[in-house]
């Protein structure tokens, strides 16, 4: 299949080679055909408006077809302006190294109207399908882009302040693996007195985890704030999880699930009632002692279980103290020498930095974690939600 707009270059130091060639080009039904007497030249023309394909000879004067080529590599033009080699029988040790240089493909001298058509054409097919797949790319890119944007727009990003007058220091900080990712955490307001924190974690990565995420953040909130307006009173955690956990497992064929730890801090005494499906656990950053996960017993990941049970408790956070919520992202993190960052060092890190306020604590950690990975890349998820009541 030929096109009127496809423009080609022959590039032959022999007159009667170029005009041949051009003229069974132009039988083809290519008619935008122009002609280069050596390699020089063909490369001004083709620097001044790229053609869809070049026709090179070999062995030419000022510049060989191999110079030519090796400058089309080094500058990065050989996806726009193909090249098939034109070569005599005793040149092929020559085309190999063109065909390792980047050349489609090669033709040989005398010309083959059959060949010519099946090697032109496809080189031009495989150019148009690099172009489409460019396309296709960069569409896919934007997307992707806001997708993220998109994704990062539903966790807050203001959050409760001793400085505003609230009785809590909360900060939370999410880093996709990957342009979207399946991490996700939440902080809202049940009414003045009540504040619900989460961080959720869900079991693939990608696009199917982040509309998963989506649904598991929307769920969390629709039922927390559906069940007090219906009944007049706080839900608890296990009444929301269980709830949560019966519409995650419906319509759900590729099996996903999350993990979620939640709770409803009481904002006056400190209180948090919580339920850990499956997640992480927490972190109690104490004034005067050392760190220590919270001991609890873990209820199942949400979507798994469709008449699953989920154990609530509570905690008291005195005055003074904190709490670290992360996914498990941050232990898994790699270092360049492929240990893992782990909850060790995540305690020795916390031993030191966890009497900081949320926002200063997620910021050092953060900073943490990442420049112990250095270079590596990061294959999971990094969330982490910090609450604090002041002293």
């Amino acid at each position: 299949m030929t096109s009127p707009h496809i423009r080609l270059l022959v590039v032959d130091d022999n007159p009667d080679n170029r005009e041949m060639l051009s003229r069974r080009l132009k039988r083809l039904g290519y008619h935008d055909v122009m002609l280069a007497s050596d390699g020089e030249e063909a490369l001004a023309m083709n620097a001044a408006a790229p053609f869809d394909a070049m026709l090179l000879d070999v062995m030419m004067p000022r510049k060989s077809g191999i110079e030519v080529l090796e400058q089309l590599r080094s500058e990065n033009r050989l996806e726009d302006t193909p090249v098939i080699m034109i070569s005599a029988a005793t040149e092929l040790d020559i085309v190999v190294r063109c065909l390792e240089l980047g050349a489609e493909d090669y033709l040989p001298k005398p010309f083959n109207p059959t060949l010519l058509r099946a090697r032109l054409g496809s080189v031009l097919e495989k150019k148009s399908l690099r172009a489409e797949l460019r396309r296709q790319f960069t569409r896919m890119e934007a997307e992707l882009a806001e997708a993220r944007r998109q994704q990062l727009s539903m966790v807050p990003t203001e959050f409760p302040s001793i400085t505003d007058g609230i009785p809590i220091d909360v900060h939370a900080v999410m880093h996709p693996a990957r342009e979207v990712g399946g991490d996700l955490y939440d902080c809202f307001h049940l009414d003045q007195h009540t504040l619900c924190i989460a961080v959720g974690d869900v079991s693939d990565k990608g696009m199917p985890a982040a509309l998963f995420m989506a649904r598991t953040r929307s769920l969390l909130r629709g039922a927390t704030l559906h069940f007090i307006e219906v009944t007049g009173r706080h839900p608890g955690p296990s009444e929301i999880a269980a709830a949560m956990n019966t519409e995650l497992c419906k319509n759900n064929p590729l099996c996903m699930f999350v993990t979620l730890f939640f709770g409803f801090l009481d904002l006056d005494t400190g209180v948090l009632r919580y339920v850990n499906c499956g997640h992480v656990r927490p972190f109690l950053l104490h004034a005067s002692d050392p760190p220590k996960e919270l001991a609890s017993v873990n209820s199942p990941p949400l979507g798994v279980l469709e008449r699953a049970r989920f154990d609530a408790d509570e905690i008291a956070i005195a005055p003074g103290d904190g709490m670290l919520i992360i996914s498990d992202g941050i232990p898994d993190m790699l270092a360049p020498s492929g240990d893992s960052y782990g909850l060790d060092r995540l305690l020795a890190d916390l031993h030191e930095v966890g009497h900081l306020q949320a926002q200063s604590l997620t910021a050092t950690l953060t900073e943490r974690v990442f420049a112990f990975a250095a270079d590596t890349p990061q294959t999971d998820d990094v969330t982490m939600l910090a609450v604090r009541r002041p002293a």
